[in-house]
């Protein structure tokens, strides 16, 4: 074989490998929670009060993580099909929210305000409130209702 031929095969593999990679990131999905064991359990309340004493430490510890967080439904957020809910103390304008996957938003029938609910979903962020007016948000995605 040729100089030229072996480049040109070369060449083309490396094409041929290049769009099976981009077909595959293309179409890939997010990892469905609802059969994903969590790496933190935790109640609402602690995980904010962590996220509020030691932001740096709580954020080292819990993101890019799965957490299971329990506590009061404080309220159901619907927008265009997207749904959110908020956790947490209702004295406390602090709260965990929650956004449900969409293909878990059936289980949202079963909530109301005031339930204890149990919530597993991927950490995603912390929203300080400097003010101290509006209260602290905790971020979790694509979430799933465990009870």
């Amino acid at each position: 074989m040729s100089k030229k031929r072996i480049i040109f095969l070369i060449i083309i593999l490396a094409a041929i490998a290049a769009v099976i990679y981009c077909y595959h990131q293309y179409y890939r999905t997010n990892k469905d929670l609802g059969n994903v064991k969590e790496d933190f359990s935790v109640k609402a309340a602690a995980l904010i009060s962590e996220y509020m004493n030691n932001e740096t430490r709580a954020d080292d510890k819990y993101r890019n993580k799965i957490l299971s967080v329990n506590g009061m439904v404080k309220r159901i957020d619907t927008s265009d099909n997207y749904y959110t809910v908020v956790v947490g103390d209702t004295m406390d304008m602090s709260s965990v929210r929650c956004s449900i996957d969409s293909t878990h938003s059936s289980e949202l029938n079963n909530l109301k305000r005031g339930m204890n609910v149990t919530i597993r979903g991927a950490i995603t962020g912390f929203k300080k409130d400097d003010t101290g007016l509006l209260g602290s948000d905790v971020e979790l995605n694509r979430c799933v209702i465990e009870q």
